[in-house]
Order: structure tokens, then sequence, then C-alpha cells
């Protein structure tokens, strides 16, 4: 069975023996199954404003929110990876470096920095360690607008649908930015962030 679209960026899914549903045969089935586990997840973080108690932003709610969004999908929801992938960091890095960027969110608090940069810091970063093995950047997308949501009352409503589109410019356009940011250029992503944040 094949669940590769080759899409830029897409991380290949080359193992399925975790997949729960047993209706899945194609892209288009598991994006719905995916959609609707992960509708679930949004409403919680997203309905109202998320207190600190509730998104404490540490190592373990971070993976526990991709547990949320994808745990009735994969039966790996929310475990770290174990294996290499075509992105992020090498498989032994990916917990000390979720650690370490719990630790920097941490360090936060006692600085006077911008909400909206800080939130795409978090997005970028989890993005470019890539901790699972599928749902990386609808993962990391969702924790920026928890942070988000959660210092500043609003937050960016990307447009999935034509995130994953077949031809998709915005796709492009996103990855690009992450590449930028990998570079140390975060102004790509941080325009696309405010260019889907409503004002509030």
């Amino acid at each position: 069975m094949d669940l590769n679209r080759g899409l830029p960026g897409e991380t290949p899914i080359t193992d399925i023996s975790g997949l729960i549903p047993k209706h899945v045969r194609t892209v288009r089935d598991l994006g719905l199954v995916e959609i609707g586990n992960t509708v679930e997840a949004i409403a919680k973080y997203l309905s109202r404003k998320p207190t600190r108690r509730m998104a404490p932003f540490t190592r373990k709610w971070m993976l526990r929110v991709h547990k949320e969004m994808f745990g009735e999908v994969w039966t790996w929801a929310g475990q770290v990876r174990t294996t290499e992938l075509n992105t992020g960091v090498a498989a032994y890095r990916v917990v000390p470096e979720m650690e370490g960027l719990a630790q920097d969110i941490a360090g936060w608090a006692n600085h006077a920095a911008d909400p909206m940069e800080q939130s795409a810091r978090i997005h970028h970063r989890t993005v470019q360690i890539h901790p699972f093995l599928n749902g990386n950047g609808r993962w990391a997308r969702l924790l920026g607008q928890i942070w988000q949501f959660q210092k500043m009352g609003f937050y960016a409503e990307w447009p999935e649908a034509q995130m994953w589109e077949e031809v998709s410019p915005l796709r492009g356009e996103y990855i690009g930015a992450l590449k930028e940011a990998d570079r140390g250029n975060l102004e790509p992503l941080l325009d696309l962030q405010q260019r889907f944040t409503p004002s509030p």
C-alpha cells in the first residue's frame, strides 16, 4: 500500500504497521481519518484560551498533544521515533532537543519578547526536530497556535486544506520559509504566520 504523495517536505510513510483504522487504503482515506482525529485536539486547545496548566509547554505535554491529534490513527502517536527520516535531527537527539526547547520556552517567562516571534520559533524548532514518523507539520503549527492564543488571545488560522493540495504555491512558500529558518532567517516564516493571523 502506497501512502506517499511525494509532496515537497512530506515525510514518506514507509511503515504502516502502526495504522489503526483497517479501512485506510489510500492517501485520501488516511487524510480523512487524521482530520477527524485532529479536529478534537484543535477544539480542545483553540475553542477557548488555554491556561498555562492546560498547555505548560513541557516536553511531555508537547508529545501528548501529538497523541491527542493522531492517537486514533497511529499506535505510535506521541512516541518519539527511533528511526531516521529524510528530515529532522538524528533519532537519538530527539529527546534532548525537545527537552532543550522546553527549557528555552520556560526561560522566556523572564523576557519581554514578542509572542508572535516566540510562536514562530516553537513552530520552526519542532518541525526541525521532527520527533514523529508522521504529522510533524500539523503538530508544530498547532503548538504555535496554542502559544499565540495563550499569550495574545488570538492565533494564526493556517489554511490546512491549501497546505495539502497536490499543487500548492502556499506549501512551496511554507517549505521555503522553514528552510530559511533553518539558515537562521525567521522572517519569511514570521511573515507567513502574520498573514494568517487575524487582527485582534
